[in-house]
Formats: C-alpha cells, structure tokens, sequence
C-alpha cells in the first residue's frame, strides 16, 4: 500500500495545474475534436497529483479539505473548462471514494494510487441492481459519465428495488470492461468532458463494491472505520454540487479575463480606444462583480462546511438546501457574467476559436448540470424561508421516487 509521504497544500496544487495552462490552451480545439480530453492532457493532469487532493491519504492522497478539489477545478477551467469540469468531477470521485467499503478502496487503489474512477447518477428507464446471493444483478444505461475513457473504474447509482416502498439506492462500482461506453457525447459546450452513456448487461457485482447511498450521505459511512479524518464527515450527495459548480466558476473567469485581454489595445472605427467607451466599462465592471461575488460564496459555503465537519456535527437540512441554492446561484452568476460579455464581442465573438466564446459556451454547458438548475434548487430553500419543513433526506427521497417511477415503466 502506497503512503503520501510529503506533506503538500492545496495552494501548492492549484499552482501546479496553473502551470499547465499554455498545454491547455494549445490542446483545446484537439479536445473538441476528440469530444474527450487528450491522453497527454490528462497524463499531466495526473502527474501534478492534483486529483489526489480529497483522496485517503492511507492510499497516498493527500487528504486535504474538501474544496480543494474544487479550487484546483476552477483554477485549470480558467484555461479549459472541459479539463476543469473533469478535475472536478473525477476529484470529487476520489473524495467520496473515501467513505465507500475499504475493500472495494482497496481493490481501486491498493496497486495504483493513480487509478481514476468515472460515476454517473442518472439512468434511463428500468436500469436497477437486483440483490442475488453474494451480490447484485446489474443491468442498464447511465448517462453523462464525464471523464470515462480516461477512467479504470466506474460508478453507478443504482436503485434496487425492494419487497415494498420505494427502492434502495447505492453506488455499485465497476471495472473497465465490465461496462461498455456509448458514444453520446456531442455538444456546443465542454466539448472534451466525454461525458458519455455507460452500458451493463446482467453484471454480478460483488456486495463489497456496492455501498447504499445514505451511508455515504451520513457520517457514519463504512470507509470512516478507516479514513477517519474529518473531510470525509460531509454528506456526499448533498454536497457534491460544488463539484461542478467550481468549474462553472472557473471558466466565467475564464470569459472575463479573455474578454478583457481581447479589448485591450482595440480600435473602433472611428479610431478611439474601445475601453473608452462607458458602455464597455459598464459591462466588465458589472461581470467582474458578479464574478466576486460568486467567489465570495463560493468561499463562504466553504468555510462553513468546513467547520460542521470538523466538529463531526451533521449540516441542518435547511443549511443543505442554502448550499444547494448557493450553488446554482453561483451558476446563475457565472451565466450573466459570461453572456452580457459575449454580447460585446462582436462578429469576432461568434468564432469557435475565440477564448471568450469557448470560455462563453463552456459556462452554458456546464450550467445546465441538475446541481446548478436554478428552477431546481432555488425553490427548495424558498419553501424552508416560509417556514416548511426540509426533510434531512430530501434529495434521496426525490431520487427515490424518480426510480420508483422508473422501474414501473
């Protein structure tokens, strides 16, 4: 077994994917073409051992607080929001990974720290695990697996159904070539995240790779026997939005500072300088504060779950559902900083080869994650304004009831 030996930052990470940003942008267009990253993309991804940032050190992680994954995303989506929206996702992956049964841990990570798990949450209609003796019975289609072909491993949300009431849900993690990718993935935006559909035919998976989804939501999880730091106490499921919220953030960053690097030193035609104009330094002025203040949620839910994890306390459910806002909001923010500046761009803006439309469209597509929706998660923490109950389970039980519906059909 594989130990971190030295003692690294977050920050030191965040510098070390910084470093890859001329890699980055020089790969982009073959990562459109691919609609996967490059392998050497993904190679120096990994070298910078910045996907280790959430992992279990006793595997040689860095087992750093949960966010840094997230800061490391949004740092590289600055350059690529495709590499970005993959750090995130897959970072996130070997955070929660953490709190899954140490044997399957074990059988990921014991002869390769390096090994890199995909996970898809949403299904198409009938796909389910079925308990059999030493196992599950898998079989069916999951959707938008960001990441999959660079990926060792997958993870799957699975209902199971059950005698009465609604279907269990748990995570069942495969090995490559137990599953077959389905090439779905064509999009104007994130064109490199490969975030293609997963197949299974009647699999066994054995028990130790599957672990229920509300152990991995609680802290008493059954990694946690082993893992024991305090990153591993937040609830998966229900925080898992900033995954792809950082991202999101990252690369609205990424629009305003191309926009401004694209508009210095231009003339109009009537010659003047066209930062001149007012009606220009309206707009960056007004998509650099949204901007910060997404930022300054960003950094804000941060630090509180940070302190609820470490004092080992569970986040309150009406805490959860302004996470949840928060994210989407952040989203929101980072979709009207991005449009009112590609508004402003012109004929040139239009151009598949413009950062601040890469950049522009990047933002849009990563967006429309169900974590990010607005129509979605803003509601939720409305009603808990008016003074409804917020259940502690609440996002479970929706995703219960969507499988329950599921499997009727």
């Amino acid at each position: 077994m594989s130990v971190a030996t030295a003692k690294i930052t977050g920050e030191d990470l965040v510098k070390r994917v910084g470093a890859l940003a001329p890699k980055l942008i020089e790969r982009r267009a073959k990562g459109a073409s691919l609609r996967r990253l490059p392998e050497e993309t993904m190679a120096d991804l990994v070298a910078t051992g910045a996907l280790r940032a959430c992992m279990p050190a006793r595997f040689g992680g860095h087992e750093l607080p949960f966010g840094t994954h997230t800061d490391i995303a949004m740092e590289l989506a600055k350059h690529c929001g495709s590499t970005g929206w993959v750090a995130g996702i897959i970072g996130s992956h070997n955070w929660w990974l953490g709190k899954y049964q140490v044997e399957a841990q074990q059988e990921v990570w014991g002869s390769d720290p390096d090994a890199l798990v995909a996970a898809a949450f949403a299904s198409a209609p009938g796909s389910k695990a079925v308990a059999v003796d030493g196992g599950y019975k898998l079989s069916g289609e999951w959707m938008w697996c960001s990441g999959v072909d660079h990926c060792g491993w997958c993870s799957l949300m699975a209902p199971v159904p059950q005698p009465s009431g609604p279907p269990d849900l748990v995570m069942v993690l495969l090995k490559k070539g137990e599953y077959t990718v389905k090439d779905v993935w064509y999009t104007p935006g994130m064109k490199a995240t490969g975030s293609n559909n997963v197949v299974v035919n009647e699999l066994f998976v054995p028990k130790h790779r599957v672990t229920r989804i509300a152990e991995l939501n609680s802290r008493q999880s059954p990694g946690q026997k082993v893992n024991t730091s305090w990153i591993y106490n937040l609830p998966m499921l229900d925080v898992f939005g900033y995954s792809v919220a950082g991202p999101v953030l990252g690369t609205a960053r990424g629009a305003l500072e191309g926009f401004i690097a694209s508009m210095t030193g231009r003339s109009g035609l009537d010659t003047s300088k066209v930062t001149d104009h007012p009606t220009l330094q309206a707009r960056v002025g007004e998509s650099s504060a949204e901007v910060d203040a997404a930022q300054a949620i960003y950094d804000t839910d941060m630090a509180y779950m940070r302190v609820e994890a470490q004092a080992n306390r569970d986040i309150a459910p009406t805490d959860i559902a302004r996470i949840k806002r928060n994210c989407a909001y952040v989203a929101t923010l980072a979709k009207r900083s991005a449009s009112r500046l590609i508004e402003a761009m012109g004929a040139n803006g239009v151009s598949d080869t413009n950062a601040v439309h890469i950049a522009f469209a990047d933002t849009m597509a990563g967006a429309s994650h169900r974590a990010l929706n607005w129509d979605i998660n803003g509601p939720a923490y409305g009603k808990a304004l008016f003074g409804q109950v917020v259940s502690a389970d609440a996002e479970m039980l929706k995703r219960q009831a969507a499988a329950a519906k599921h499997l009727s059909h």
